[in-house]
């Protein structure tokens, strides 16, 4: 094992004899007749410990630490007083200058190796764990870095809570859903196989992703998560996984909203002419209690709801076509969502594969809002 290297620095050449027969048979040691000296060799090694004596001529010891403290490459490297000066001022200045002990001489041999190996492995422990602290701090930024883009990639596929939630406690990653008191979502273009049928396939995808997007960008801002695409469709539910008491509101605001953005679009690509008429959605929600949670199998989850409430809003979208209307709601998503919202009653309705009937209303738009002849169909 190659021995650490101490520098002895003493301006008296009996003190470097005896201080290097002390030390040379567990440390390399270089002696140096003076502060100067010391400093030359400084240029060519690095040592592991330095010995200064402080009553030296040219440089005394207290300027030579001062100047090892003031730079950089030589502030870190421990330096111990050996010196005839024994009286405590003395030693405490060479102490608050930045020195680790302070031995007086004549000195012991055995305690004076003994009190080096102790600074030495005191240093070389405050370099490992400053080489750990590195290592750590790099694995830190590795960390983040990776979450980063792994929220990133997950939210991409997943709503930006369900990712948050994923990285967030990974041993939720398991088959099993629980009952909850939310409000889920169903949209579909009306027609949309038709203007597939015109459009060539590139230009029919890039037109979907822009289109869902729009939609989809409204229902994350009102807190919701996407469940899924299906082609033109989407599925989004509010109350999870974080439990929100106005999922009937957001959901319904979210339809409004996005009926809103849908004008936009359509003015704005048929201005570009990428469409051959305008597209609408056919918006159907339902409230009450479902299951939400991971579905599939242990290889492949989805994050997702089900259950006969999930059913009805399906339904209701489906129900647009009878009724001619864009947004329609049930009851308990009526009554949840409260008189922000302008709703007209449409009557009670059987639902296929829902053993009782609904009672539906269509979603007309905010309260505040409505327009007259919104008002006025409501009293019809």
């Amino acid at each position: 094992m190659e021995k650490a290297v101490i520098f002895l620095v003493d301006d008296n050449p009996a003190n470097l004899r005896a201080g290097k027969s002390a030390l040379t048979e567990n440390y390399a040691v270089y002696t140096a007749a003076g502060a100067a000296r010391m400093f030359d060799l400084l240029a060519e090694k690095k040592p592991s410990l330095i010995l200064l004596d402080i009553d030296m001529p040219g440089m005394n010891g207290y300027e030579a630490i001062r100047r090892l403290k003031s730079d950089p490459a030589t502030a870190d490297i421990p330096v111990i007083f050996l010196t005839g000066k024994s009286d405590s001022d003395s030693e405490l200045d060479g102490l608050s200058l930045g020195a680790v002990d302070y031995i007086t001489k004549p000195f012991v041999p055995p305690l004076l190796l003994k009190r080096i190996e102790v600074h030495l492995l005191i240093e070389n422990q405050k370099k490992a764990l400053l080489l750990q602290t590195g290592i750590l701090e790099d694995q830190r930024r590795r960390l983040d870095y990776y979450n980063k883009n792994l929220r990133k990639l997950f939210s991409s596929y997943l709503s930006e809570e369900v990712a948050r939630e994923i990285i967030a406690a990974p041993s939720r990653l398991h088959l099993g859903g629980s009952r909850q008191n939310m409000t889920v979502v169903f949209t579909d273009i009306q027609k949309f196989t038709s203007i597939a049928e015109i459009l060539e396939p590139e230009k029919l995808v890039a037109l979907l992703n822009r289109y869902l997007t729009g939609m989809s960008d409204i229902l994350i801002e009102q807190k919701g998560v996407i469940d899924k695409y299906v082609g033109d469709a989407i599925v989004s539910f509010f109350g999870a996984p974080h439990v929100q008491a106005d999922h009937a509101s957001r959901a319904c605001a979210s339809a409004i909203l996005m009926k809103r953005r849908e004008r936009e679009m359509n003015g704005l690509f048929l201005r570009e002419k990428i469409i051959p008429c305008s597209m609408y959605s056919r918006i159907g929600i339902n409230s009450g209690d479902m299951v939400v949670g991971n579905m599939g199998s242990e290889r492949k989850l989805c994050y997702t709801v089900m259950g006969n409430e999930v059913n009805i809003a399906s339904r209701l979208e489906e129900l647009n076509k009878r009724f001619g209307t864009w947004i329609l709601i049930s009851e308990s998503t009526r009554n949840a969502a409260g008189d922000d919202f302008l709703c007209r009653r449409l009557g009670r309705v059987e639902l296929k594969g829902i053993n009782k009937p609904v009672n539906v209303y269509e979603l007309l738009n905010f309260t505040k809002d409505a327009s007259d002849d919104e008002l006025r169909k409501c009293e019809e």
